[in-house]
């Protein structure tokens, strides 16, 4: 099993996927690696791509001009997500600006997926395009609720 696939297989993303599936995945994914510090994307920017990281960390940041001028101001600082996780996945749902800044809290490697290309996929392939798209309505209906109970 290639390493990328490898790796999908272990994201709740991808929870159901065949073999075959997780391969027409992996073709889509492009391995890019970030400094920490480094801004990934940032907020009102337009959706292109999704994240998934393999290694290191991020910061989903909601204010990063507060975070600039006055870092002690860590609460601006959403969450941070690591190995597994992902982000930018909610431009697959709606295409609209960013959310949010995402920062390389530390040096990082993530797979990059290609919206455009994932959602033909999607469509190419009706079963994984539900499967995918059902887990990231619960992923993100977790990180909603999550985020109200702080």
């Amino acid at each position: 099993m290639s390493d990328k696939k490898g790796f999908l297989k272990r994201l709740d993303m991808f929870n159901g996927l065949s073999d075959e599936e997780l391969s027409k995945v992996a073709e889509l994914c492009t391995e890019v690696s970030y400094k920490a510090g480094d801004t990934i994307l940032n907020i009102k920017d337009t959706a292109d791509d999704f994240y998934l990281i393999r290694n290191g960390t991020v910061q989903i940041i909601t204010n990063p001009d507060i975070l600039e001028t006055k870092p002690e101001l860590a609460d601006s600082v959403l969450v941070t997500l690591g190995e597994g996780q992902s982000f930018g996945e909610m431009g697959l749902v709606d295409r609209g600006a960013r959310s949010a800044t995402v920062r390389a809290a530390s040096d990082t490697d993530v797979y990059v997926i290609n919206c455009d290309k994932f959602l033909e996929l999607c469509h190419q392939d009706t079963h994984l395009g539900f499967l995918v798209m059902r887990n990231i309505a619960a992923d993100l209906s977790f990180k909603l609720r999550y985020r109200n109970l702080i």
